[in-house]
C-alpha cells in the first residue's frame, strides 16, 4: 500500500488551467480520477499523468459517485450537467456533483433543480487561491454552498486538493462569495499594476513600489505573486501557449466582474469598481487579442 486514499470514486468534467491541475493532484493523492474534456490533448495529457479517460460527461457520471464540473462559463456548466450526454443523463440517485466553476448562485439553483429530479445532489463548490499552483501544492480553500452533511461529505474529496473547506452557508453561498472575492483580487491587480507603472515612468527602480506596500501591508499576497507574472507577460516575448493562457485569464476576468455586477443589480447594489474593470481582462493579463 501507498498510503493514498482508495475511498470515493471521483471524476472531473472540464481539464483546463484549474481541471488539468485537479486531475494531476487527485492521481497523486489517491485513486485515479474519471476525466472528461471536448479538448482530445487535454484529455490525453491528463491520461498522462495518470487518469481515467471517458467519452463523454455522462461516462464520467457513470462510473463516479462525486463529480468535480471545472469549465468556464455558466452556459457550459448548463451543457456539462443537462446536455443529452451531461453528467445527469449518467449519474445514480445518491450521486453528487459538485461546480468547481465560478458561475452565478442562479446557475447553481437551476442546476440543482435539475439534479433533485434525479436524486442526484448539486452544490456550489468554487475554489480560492492561486489557481492551480495552490491547487497543485494542496493548499486552497473551497467555498461550499452547504452547511450540513452535504458539505461533510464532501470534505475528503476536497481535501485531496484543499486545505481548507469553508461552509459559506446555503446553495449559492459559495458562488457569491467566489465572486465577492473576485472583486478584491481584481481590483487588486489592477491598483497595483498602475502603481507599478506610476513608479516605473517617475524613474523609480523596479520593485522598491511592492516593497514599499508590503512593508506597509497594502499590497495583498495575490497582488504580490501576480506583479511578477505582469512584469514578465509585459516585457517578454509571449510563447503561443502563454497567449492561449492569458486570453482565458481575461476572459475570465470580465465574466466574473460582469457577473459580480449582474448579482449586485439583483440585489439593488452598484459596484462602482467592478463595472470600471469588467472590460479590463487584456490589460490586466497582458493578453493580445
Amino acid at each position: 500500500m501507498d498510503g493514498r486514499d482508495r475511498g470515493t470514486p471521483v471524476g472531473v468534467i472540464g481539464l483546463g488551467l484549474i481541471g488539468g491541475a485537479l486531475a494531476r493532484r487527485l492521481v497523486q493523492t489517491g485513486e485515479a480520477p474519471v476525466v472528461f474534456d471536448l479538448r482530445a490533448d487535454a484529455v490525453d495529457a491528463a491520461v498522462g499523468a495518470g487518469a481515467i479517460a471517458a467519452p463523454s460527461a455522462r461516462a464520467v457520471a457513470e462510473r463516479c459517485e462525486i463529480v468535480l464540473l471545472c469549465v468556464q462559463t455558466d452556459e457550459q456548466c448548463m451543457a456539462a450537467v443537462c446536455g443529452d450526454d451531461g453528467a445527469l443523463a449518467g449519474a445514480r440517485p445518491g450521486g453528487c456533483i459538485a461546480v468547481i466553476s465560478t458561475v452565478l448562485p442562479a446557475t447553481i439553483a437551476t442546476l440543482a433543480a435539475q439534479a433533485a429530479g434525479r436524486s442526484v445532489a448539486l452544490v456550489d463548490t468554487p475554489v480560492a487561491g492561486r489557481g492551480m499552483f495552490s491547487i497543485g501544492e494542496g493548499n486552497m480553500s473551497v467555498l461550499v454552498g452547504d452547511d450540513g452533511e452535504l458539505a461533510a461529505r464532501l470534505e475528503p474529496t476536497l481535501l485531496r486538493f484543499a486545505s481548507r473547506v469553508v461552509r459559506a452557508g446555503r446553495l449559492g453561498s459559495g458562488a457569491a462569495v467566489k465572486l465577492a472575492h473576485n472583486v478584491i483580487v481584481f481590483a487588486g491587480f489592477a491598483a497595483t499594476i498602475e502603481a507599478v507603472e506610476l513608479a516605473r515612468a517617475a524613474g523609480v527602480r523596479d520593485g522598491l513600489v511592492e516593497e514599499v506596500a508590503q512593508g506597509s501591508g497594502a499590497l495583498s499576497a495575490l497582488s504580490a505573486f501576480h506583479a511578477p507574472f505582469y512584469k514578465h507577460f509585459r516585457d517578454d516575448p509571449h510563447r503561443v501557449d502563454e497567449d492561449a493562457m492569458l486570453e482565458v485569464a481575461a476572459a475570465l476576468l470580465e465574466k466574473d466582474l460582469s457577473d459580480a455586477v449582474a448579482l449586485a443589480e439583483a440585489h439593488g447594489l452598484e459596484l462602482p469598481v467592478a463595472r470600471l474593470l469588467r472590460h479590463s481582462g487584456a490589460a490586466i493579463f497582458q493578453a493580445r487579442r
